[in-house]
């Protein structure tokens, strides 16, 4: 009889792979703010929104302003125009009687950035002085110093014009001393260019 055929050899099931507590790579860095320097120097032009004047505005005060042109820094555009500008009255001034000529000083403070910071600057005083009156105070004595001849001349003739002329000249001064000169003014919409004064490092906030 034939030998019983020997059962064919099953195969090994494949070995069992374990796995590794692999470490997944570190993500990437994040990138680097960039930094830019506004130095000093530079010009920043500005629209105001308020009006100021030495009549009413006290040192102080605060304003606002527009930027009249786009700041750029080596190609970042650092504030677009029409970006938000605040300032402060440094000096304001009535003016002396007669003499004396009414004056306003301002500053910038701060600047908002195309990315919605605030930055604090310092630039140099702005200052916006009265136009003379002496004109029109020269009028106000001779008015009054020739009322006062008529006066006299009613009064006592020549005699009462002379003396009338004088007494009318000096109600014409007092008038003078008791009014001061035009008020200085930076009325809304003025283009003020003013110069930094210390340099600013601007770091870009990143979108999350």
């Amino acid at each position: 009889a034939p030998a019983p055929a020997e059962p064919e050899p099953q195969a090994a099931p494949p070995a069992r792979v374990e796995a590794e507590n692999a470490t997944p790579p570190p993500p990437p860095a994040p990138s680097e703010p960039n930094k830019v320097t506004l130095n000093a120097g530079m010009l920043i032009p500005v629209r105001l929104v308020d009006g100021l004047t030495s009549e009413r505005n006290l040192p102080g005060d605060s304003f606002t302003a527009t930027l009249d042109r786009e700041l750029v820094v080596d190609g970042f555009v650092i504030a677009e125009r029409g970006a938000r500008v605040e300032g402060r009255v440094v000096a304001s001034d009535k003016g002396g009687r007669v003499q004396g000529v009414a004056s306003l000083a301002v500053e910038l403070v701060r600047l908002r950035t195309s990315d919605g910071q605030t930055v604090a600057i310092r630039t140099d005083g702005f200052e916006r002085r009265a136009e003379q009156t002496r004109q029109q105070d020269a009028a106000r004595i001779g008015g009054g110093a020739a009322l006062g001849a008529v006066i006299g001349a009613l009064a006592g003739g020549g005699k009462g014009a002379a003396i009338g002329a004088g007494v009318g000249g000096g109600a014409g001064a007092g008038t003078v001393m008791a009014t001061r000169g035009n008020a200085a003014k930076l009325p809304s919409e003025t283009r003020v260019t003013f110069r930094l004064k210390t340099p600013v490092t601007i770091t870009e906030r990143l979108r999350g």
